[in-house]
């Protein structure tokens, strides 16, 4: 039996890609090579040949085949390397199990996908194909991603999983449905399917775009036995061949960003479910390609709120590019213009290194006194995570930037990583962003505060509520993350249970706060208070960042119109938040 199981997993798996998610393999001829993981190297003498799928290394004499590589590599026996390979290459080690495709959650996920894929050709898809055709996506992509559409019916894909003998719990526990009053319903309707998959290409959790109706415009499965966001990036299967071949990855954040890319010939392009990014997503993009080109949307918050997290694939080893595209544009408006494509290389080659990117972003604030100090704390708190050699080719730019002499500008960098290391202990995250607990932990805003608790208290409005309206609103990055749960359909109780089993303790400190707020408000409509209150920031925030341009020359016309604008609204007396 086991003989069988070996020849049909040994069909379905490439020990390249087995391999090659555990050690950065390169092309050499017919096989491929890398720095052994069985002894320490620095010149590659470990092969792995796809024609006999098998390894081995010159060095320490190492070899054998799939199996072996991950027995050893893992320290299991050869029964735990069977059962976790079988797994991945979707063979069935238990013939009873033959004939039942709702016997587990991958089974049911696969139904789901085929359910989706089937409804967006189907009469009931009009309003998807019109969609896709809208954001100019060729149909025969549509089969090549597995795009889908989810009816807008209640249960519409229950009802089907239901006829193929899939039980509630096993519907549940794969996130496509939801347990109501009446029972249970769809998770996605009326939406645009983009299948998640791990980095073998099985389907683990699905993002919906809505196209018609109310609710939050994107919408992800729930985290749950196989999908965690902060360890997963969409097109990770597809496009890590492209990243070995060629040396590096394109981060994005949006779905039809990643598909345009792959679409315009950047086959490397993956994206990072509109999370913080994580260590985990750093450690999956080192597996494949040793450079990062994070291009995230243009506009100055959405580059902004990504800096943290650019420092966090850097601190894992990663040669972190940010790429910045003109005219404000997100990537798929971006390609998707005449020569969009060339226009794109260009502005890889032109990326900048991290670091530099950051001052950058921090050069006016650098120059401005009342400013100074604080941008300086920001760039320090970034440049501490980095290694000495990652960071020593920076230390003069960033010396002269802050005025000082390099060896002062290391000792800074030294006093600010002991902080780090100290703050380290106790500091639990919520999807990928650092939390600070306990004493001298900095308080939230509290009509922010408000805002997030009328959001955490009223479904109506979570549905109801846009992310582009609201997401602005918010100037702290850990509570603009805690919205963005919410307006992606994460259920409030969920949350909290997850929170209270991991001892995270900030985001419920902060939902209390802003009730408080809210029930000393003397306004019968608290929403429209809280909401007109940060409108009013936002509007003097944007009023000054353009005062800002015009000082320095830098005005358009079309800057010169909005300064007017907003002049004119803040004279109205309304703004005084």
């Amino acid at each position: 039996m086991h003989a069988d199981h070996v020849r049909r997993i040994k069909e379905r798996l490439d020990i390249v890609e087995v391999i090659g998610d555990y050690v950065p393999l390169k092309k050499a001829g017919r096989s491929f090579k890398g720095l052994c993981p069985f002894h320490g190297e620095k010149t590659p003498s470990f092969t792995v040949s796809p024609e006999r799928q098998t390894y081995h290394c010159f060095g320490c004499g190492r070899g054998g085949d799939i199996f072996s590589f991950v027995m050893e590599t893992e320290g299991i026996s050869f029964s735990q390397a069977l059962e976790l390979l079988a797994s991945r290459a979707g063979v069935s080690l238990d013939p009873a199990r033959k004939g039942a495709p709702g016997g587990d959650v991958r089974s049911v996920s696969a139904l789901a996908q085929e359910f989706f894929t089937e409804s967006l050709l189907g009469p009931g898809g009009i309003s998807g194909r019109r969609y896709l055709a809208k954001r100019n996506v060729p149909e025969h992509f549509w089969k090549e991603f597995g795009l889908g559409w989810a009816p807008s019916g209640w249960d519409s894909l229950w009802r089907h999983l239901q006829s193929r003998n899939v039980g509630e719990k096993e519907a549940l526990a794969c996130g496509v449905v939801v347990e109501g009053n009446r029972g249970l319903y769809d998770r996605f309707r009326g939406r645009v399917i983009f299948p998640i998959a791990d980095v073998s290409g099985r389907i683990i959790a699905f993002g919906g775009r809505l196209v018609d109706g109310e609710g939050a415009k994107y919408l992800n499965s729930p985290e749950g036995v196989l999908f965690r966001k902060r360890e997963c990036l969409y097109l990770l299967h597809r496009a890590k061949q492209f990243m070995r071949a060629r040396g590096r990855a394109i981060l994005v954040e949006g779905y039809m960003d990643a598909l345009r890319l792959h679409m315009e010939g950047f086959g490397e392009a993956v994206a990072s479910l509109g999370t913080a990014l994580t260590s985990e997503q750093a450690d999956l993009v080192k597996r494949f390609a040793p450079r990062c080109y994070i291009c995230f949307d243009a506009d100055a918050a959405g580059q902004e709120a990504a800096v943290r997290g650019m420092y966090v694939l850097q601190s894992r080893g990663l040669d972190v590019r940010v790429v910045s595209l003109p005219e404000a544009k997100d990537p798929d408006e971006f390609l998707s213009a005449p020569g969009g494509a060339a226009r794109f290389s260009a502005c890889l080659d032109a990326s900048m290194p991290l670091v530099r990117h950051h001052l950058s972003l921090r050069r006016d604030a650098l120059r401005d006194p009342t400013q100074r100090e604080q941008a300086t704390r920001d760039i320090l708190s970034g440049v501490a995570q980095l290694s000495s050699l990652d960071l020593a080719p920076f230390v003069p730019e960033i010396a002269a930037a802050f005025g000082l002499f390099a060896h002062q500008l290391v000792e800074l960098v030294e006093r600010e990583r002991k902080v780090l290391s100290q703050s380290e202990q106790g500091k639990p995250s919520l999807s990928g962003v650092s939390i600070t607990g306990g004493k001298g932990e900095e308080a939230a805003d509290p009509v922010e505060a408000a805002l997030l608790f009328l959001l955490w208290t009223d479904a109506s409005r979570r549905r109801n509520a846009s992310p582009e309206g609201i997401l602005p609103l918010f100037s702290e990055e850990r509570l603009r993350h805690l919205v963005m749960a919410l307006l992606s359909g994460e259920v409030p109780e969920e949350l909290e249970a997850r929170w209270h089993v991991i001892g995270e303790t900030y985001p419920l400190r902060v939902v209390a706060f802003g009730g408080e707020w809210c029930a000393r408000l003397e306004e019968k409509d608290a929403w429209k208070t809280v909401v007109g209150l940060l409108e009013a920031r936002n509007r003097k925030r944007q009023y000054e960042a353009l005062q800002l341009k015009c000082r320095r020359g830098e005005a358009t016309d079309e800057d010169l119109l909005a300064l007017r604008s907003l002049a004119q609204k803040l004279k109205g007396g309304k703004d005084s938040a």
